[in-house]
């Protein structure tokens, strides 16, 4: 038997529920030790002998009587003389004596609502868990009933890997389905503590996380990175059906699409201070790709980032770092993705159509009527020059012919040489207080004044 100071020295590390257990125990004791004095049939000073039960409550983990020594507390000695012994209770009720129900929410596991406590739990010791239970390792007690079909994907969670279910899940019992420890996003949240706080932070969140993480991500495994349901683009286009039919359908293919991360290359997933989900300003979006020259099907890319730097006089657009006011950064059936037609050519003859990309920003009578004072400084008197440069059925001159459409270095953002086939032809553009004057290789040296009908050099 257990002697009074050891009990008494144990009671006091112990919590009160294992304090109250010791008490009643010793008083069941008592009475027993009391009923032998009067003849009754006494119990065995000990049910632990080098003859029998020899190795019990010496294992790493020992349930509370059995360490007590108060075997008679959960078991009744109906005839000790043949080692006859009945449970004090029978089923999870004997457990419920001294442990709280562990049946009463709304979503109780199989085991506890078959009051079999003892199919995952070993009632007297364990040498691995603390909950004493039977499985060795311990992380594989789960699968003796589930199918273990997670650990075997390439992209595991991490309590999964680690055979820790009970990070997420409740063992017994919990008001949620599938019996987790909470409801929702706040069950990710418990660990994805980051997410939590950017959640909070940034103004824009993306409605499938609002919902449910696990709209997008399995809580277990997946072939995918980060637990993914499907491969991105793929899992982005379960939603958004009409980016996928476009993107297929579009002549002109952005290679941000097929290269890295794809959609989350420009969007984030989760949060973000910008519409749309994206991860920064569009235009320091483009820069994380056109820092450098580029080789496409239809020719090279120079290095956008370095020459937007270098030129300080910026097309609009640029000023508002809105790269996709001018090309859809999905797909397009134009060249250089852009979302309206513009003429790749030098030349070209005149139409409306040809400049529809321009005229999103820029009046169409800039170059339909031929003569005005209001309409651009680019006039001779009122003889308005972009009419006359472009407004042409035979070598209309295309807006590139002389502006930069994205920087440079002079007003107007006009080119220092514009290409030619295989020859650079000089501009040659110089400023004045009322006009301008140019030498291109194209025609002879002019110039234009706002203040005169015509005037030649």
């Amino acid at each position: 038997m257990v002697r009074l100071d050891e009990a008494q020295g144990w009671k006091k590390r112990r919590p009160p529920i294992v304090a109250w257990i010791v008490g009643a125990a010793w008083l069941m004791m008592s009475i027993g030790m009391a009923a032998a004095a009067e003849g009754a049939e006494a119990a065995p000073a000990s049910c632990v002998t080098a003859k029998c039960h020899e190795k019990m409550g010496k294992a790493s983990f020992v349930h509370v009587p059995v360490a007590a020594g108060m075997c008679t507390f959960c078991h009744n000695q109906p005839n000790p003389a043949k080692h006859a012994f009945k449970d004090a209770q029978k089923g999870a009720d004997l457990c419920y004596m001294c442990h709280p129900r562990k049946d009463t929410k709304a979503v109780v596991h199989a085991p506890v609502k078959a009051g079999q406590c003892s199919f995952c739990h070993d009632p007297h010791q364990s040498q691995t868990s603390k909950f004493r239970l039977k499985i060795v390792p311990p992380e594989k007690l789960c699968f003796t009933c589930h199918q273990d079909n997670m650990t075997s994907q390439k992209f595991v969670h991490g309590p999964v890997a680690a055979g820790a279910c009970t990070v997420c899940h409740n063992p017994h019992e919990s008001p949620y389905p599938y019996r987790v420890e909470k409801k929702g996003n706040d069950l990710c949240l418990m660990c994805h503590t980051d997410k939590a706080e950017a959640l909070l932070a940034k103004k824009y969140t993306h409605p499938p996380v609002k919902e449910k993480c696990t709209n997008c991500h399995s809580p277990h495994a997946t072939p995918h990175p980060f637990q993914l349901k499907a491969a991105v683009p793929a899992l982005c286009f379960g939603c958004h059906k009409d980016k996928e039919q476009y993107v297929a359908a579009a002549r002109t293919k952005h290679e941000a699409l097929s290269l890295g991360k794809s959609c989350v290359n420009c969007h984030d997933p989760h949060v973000a201070d910008l519409p749309k989900q994206l991860a920064a300003a569009p235009m320091d979006l483009c820069f994380k790709c056109h820092d450098k020259e580029l080789d496409t099907p239809t020719g090279k890319i120079i290095n956008m980032k370095k020459w937007i730097e270098e030129n300080p006089i910026w097309h609009g657009p640029i000023k508002q770092k809105d790269c996709a006011a001018c090309h859809n950064p999905h797909g397009s059936d134009n060249f250089r993705i852009l979302k309206k037609f513009f003429p790749r050519e030098f030349y070209t003859s005149f139409e409306v159509e040809k400049y529809a990309l321009c005229f999103n920003c820029h009046e169409q009578t800039l170059v339909l009527d031929s003569q005005t004072t209001t309409l651009t400084d680019f006039r001779n008197g009122d003889a308005n020059l972009h009419f006359k440069h472009v407004n042409k059925i035979e070598k209309g001159r295309t807006c590139r012919a002389c502006h930069e459409l994205h920087a440079s270095k002079r007003p107007k953002r006009m080119r220092e040489a514009v290409p030619f086939g295989a020859w650079e032809i000089p501009i040659n553009y110089e400023k004045t207080k009322t006009g301008g004057r140019c030498a291109p290789g194209c025609h002879v040296p002019r110039a234009y004044d706002r203040d005169k009908a015509v005037v030649n050099r």
